[in-house]
């Protein structure tokens, strides 16, 4: 329910005509309706702090920012923000002081805040009072109390809200089980309003069903499932656990059985999952026939297993910290499959059956170490090794529950997989960094096992015209001109014009040659006009022959280097280093050889050119460059010789000073990040990073590996998080919210916050690119950014905020808009948000 004042909203929008406040107020307001609860509040502070705002303007803000803080689980701090005076005389404030001094527990104190707003049915939230009150006092056990709060609504003058109130009621009455009095409290189908028809018929349904009216009720149930609009979420899966309920209570189990695999298969990620897989074991124990339907429906929801026969470490059966991730796809419901499969085969007793339950609740245990279901398993299990006299095997797995934690470390179990992985691939030692780090994120009963198989897989150690009387002399005239253009463009430009006006002159083929090295030249290049141009000069060879030959193959070796034909410029390049050695082309063409080399992956050899070159050219500037791609070359061998080697030569291109010098310091601290070298990487950025001007280009991707380097030593030092926060934080100061990079430096931020961890400050800063007015510089990181504080919206079930955040995403029509408009509709629809 959302509490909203219409004439708090109009004294906002009459005391502001417009600035920062009015635009803080506006956005605020987006933020509430959409459910961002921390977005809204930070935008009320800011409009507050504004001393622009007059006295109503700030009562107005200030029960907003209460309403925020309230709904982002801050109940101390609207309490306190109740406390100001410009608060304290609004008629809505008593109706937030109460729900915070609920939230913190003080049932009383609430109630005794909202009491006096039942008095009368004419003041402010008389009816969110009446609601809260009754039921703070459910929440209390005082039932009594509560159906006579409710009864204060029966009389109002709103038949719709008095219908609702009865049905509150009619709620209440049936979980004491008073059925008679249920029936009679239920409001008539043509008094309540078109949004409370469903939980209407839900509560006739209930009734039904209580009254052993299973047939009635099971036709009233199936309604409600056929047409699922205005229906909450739970309560449209509370009507197929009714179903469900109904058609056992009705004798048609094969019919309960059919429905609830029907039901399952559309909606694994229902919420009464444990209900519905206890019916479909009752169903399965009322005859042979239904249990083998239900049987087969439990084998296809269980994943084929992919668990090793040994796993890295042996370990007993009986352990809970035998958990082991799989990476095996995951349907949300097979745990459940699992377990219910099992419990069924259990029951039919045989040495087979018991087998199976027995592998069965094992694969339960280890594929999903951390899911609510494991305690149960682990208790079948003991009664089962109990049941087979082996008692000491049941102590253990007792034992081991009370060690099983309830929720699941995601980090952990994705750095325990990567370690798996890793192991799998024969690198040990990264195994052993991810199992390490797994332990630091695992809960106490698994990281053990983490820790164990760390310390196995570690290391021992550590142109213009002219005219002329004589026509030749003018063509000549005009080609040298021509020639002369400094300008690739305008020399391919006058070429191009000679050979029009003189096809067949004696040079056209030297004039040929240059218009292909001028085609080559441009920005962009003319590929398709260089080849033509070769391709003319090869049909007819006598008049080409006077041309240079290694000129004519650079001309070649270029178009294919240019075109990404890297095989075909290796070839080129080794025959013209063959043909024309010591020549300026040779040289040339050991740079492109080199290079091509490294495009085609064959870094070895790559290097070894590429540092020949850069030994023997004169010119420094090649000699730089060749450098450079010998120390990549070596960096992207996999071996730490030859990235040990990469450091030597990025350090010999830092040291000459040369203009590739800071591409080299990114280079080399890239490969010490990516050799895990971490505090040497962070140690080298900070004396480039540290003296470098605000203005100096290359502060920001200096920065941006700095801040990487010192996350990646998170996951062993939490405490070094604070200061890549503060580097990112220097960097957003210095690019800006124009700058292309604004937005990846948001997701960092936030990707480092979700880290500390602080998911709060994290979707805070992931939802801040959403702010915007205009399209983004750059889509890549928005879009991430946008997405991540979506999924950490879904991860914590706010489904309403989340609906507004995707449909936010899709708002700026960027390349996942289609994605995230799709999101919106997916969890308005499985979560059954309907919009009134």
């Amino acid at each position: 329910m959302r509490f909203l004042s219409l004439l708090l909203l109009a004294s906002l929008a009459t005391s502001l005509s417009g600035g920062e406040p009015a635009d803080r107020l506006q956005r605020g307001e987006e933020a509430l309706a959409a459910g961002l609860w921390e977005i809204a509040a930070s935008h009320y502070e800011a409009a507050l702090s504004s001393p622009s705002l007059d006295e109503s303007a700030q009562a107005a803000a200030t029960l907003r920012l209460a309403e925020a803080l309230l709904r982002d689980g801050r109940p101390s701090e609207t309490l306190e923000l109740l406390g100001q005076p410009t608060a304290a005389a609004h008629p809505e404030t008593a109706l937030w002081k109460g729900l915070a001094m609920a939230a913190i527990g003080k049932t009383a104190e609430a109630i005794g805040i909202l009491t006096p707003l039942t008095a009368d049915p004419q003041v402010p939230f008389h009816a969110e009072a009446v609601f809260t009150i009754a039921n703070l006092q459910l929440a209390q056990g005082d039932r009594a109390a509560a159906l006579y709060t409710l009864g204060l609504l029966n009389d109002s003058d709103d038949s719709a809200l008095a219908s609702k109130a009865r049905l509150r009621e009619v709620e209440v009455l049936l979980d004491a089980g008073r059925i008679s009095e249920a029936r009679a409290a239920l409001p008539a189908t043509a008094s309540v309003s078109p949004w409370d028809a469903p939980s209407q018929a839900f509560l006739e349904a209930m009734i039904l069903l209580r009254e052993n009216r299973a047939t009635n009720a099971a036709a009233l149930f199936r309604s409600l499932i056929e047409r699922p609009q205005g229906q909450s979420l739970e309560r449209f899966n509370l009507a197929a656990t009714g179903l469900a309920g109904a058609l056992l209570a009705a004798g048609e189990a094969n019919q309960a059985a059919a429905f609830i695999i029907s039901f399952l298969q559309d909606h694994p990620s229902s919420p009464q999952l444990d209900g519905l897989f206890h019916m479909l074991q009752q169903a399965a124990a009322r005859s042979p026939e239904t249990s083998r339907v239900v049987l087969d429906a439990l084998a296809a929801w269980t994943p084929q297993s992919d668990i090793p026969a040994l796993g890295l470490i042996p370990l007993i059966e009986s352990g809970a910290t035998a958990a082991w991730p799989s990476n095996a796809p995951r349907n949300i419901i097979a745990a459940h499959a699992m377990l219910t499969r099992a419990l069924i085969l259990r029951n039919a007793g045989t040495p087979e059956a018991l087998a199976e339950c027995r592998r069965l609740l094992t694969r339960l245990r280890l594929e999903f170490p951390a899911h609510p279901l494991v305690g149960r398993s682990l208790v079948e299990l003991a009664r089962i090794n109990l049941a087979a006299g082996k008692p000491n095997a049941a102590r253990s797995i007792l034992d081991s529950v009370r060690e099983v934690s309830g929720n699941q470390p995601i980090h952990g179990y994705a750095a325990f997989l990567k370690g798996r992985m890793e192991h799998e691939a024969g690198d040990d030692l990264s195994a052993s960094r991810l199992f390490e780090e797994a332990s630091r994120h695992l809960p106490d009963d698994l990281a053990p096992t983490a820790r164990f198989n760390a310390l196995v897989l570690a290391p021992a150690e550590d142109q213009t015209r002219e005219t002329t009387t004589n026509p030749q002399i003018a063509a000549d005239v005009r080609l040298e001109r021509a020639l002369s253009q400094a300008d690739a463009a305008a020399r391919l430009s006058a070429i191009d014009e000679f050979l029009i006006a003189h096809p067949d002159h004696a040079r056209a083929p030297e004039a040929r040659l240059a218009a292909a090295e001028a085609a080559l030249a441009i920005v962009p290049t003319d590929l398709s006009l260089a080849r033509a141009q070769l391709d003319t000069l090869a049909t007819d060879p006598q008049k080409s022959a006077a041309l240079d030959p290694s000129r004519l193959a650079m001309v070649r070796l270029r178009l294919a280097d240019l075109a990404g034909d890297t095989e075909a410029a290796i070839t080129i390049a080794r025959e013209i280093g063959t043909r024309f050695p010591d020549t300026s082309a040779a040289a040339d063409a050991a740079f492109v050889l080199g290079r091509s080399l490294f495009r085609n992956e064959t870094y070895n050899e790559a290097r070894l050119v590429l540092e020949q070159v850069a030994a023997t050219t004169p010119n420094p500037a090649r000699a730089e460059a060749a450098l450079l791609l010998a120390a990549r070359s070596a960096a992207l061998v996999p071996s730490s010789q030859s990235q040990q080697e990469a450091l030597a030569l990025f350090r010999k291109v830092i040291d000459a000073k040369g203009p590739l010098a800071p591409i080299a310091v990114l280079e080399n601290a890239r490969l010490m990040i990516d050799m895990n070298r971490l505090a040497e990487a962070e140690h080298f950025l900070r004396g480039w990073f540290g003296p470098m001007q605000k203005s100096d280009p290359m502060r920001l991707p200096t920065g941006l590996l700095l801040g990487e380097a010192i996350y990646a030593r998170g996951s062993a030092d939490p405490d070094s998080l604070p200061s890549a926060l503060a580097v990112y934080d220097s960097l957003l100061e210095e690019a800006g919210p124009h700058s292309p990079l604004y937005n990846c430096l948001k997701y960092l931020r936030g990707r480092t916050l979700e880290q500390i961890p602080d998911e709060r400050a994290a979707f805070s800063a992931y939802y801040s690119v959403l702010e915007s007015d205009h399209p983004p510089a750059e889509w890549h990181y928005f879009e991430l950014s946008g997405f991540r504080a979506l999924a950490l919206l879904e991860k914590t079930g706010r489904w309403p905020a989340a609906i507004a955040c995707a449909r936010r995403i899709a708002s700026f029509k960027g390349p996942r808009s289609a994605e995230a408009a799709e999101r919106a509709n997916q969890l308005q629809l499985s979560h059954m948000i309907w919009e009134e």
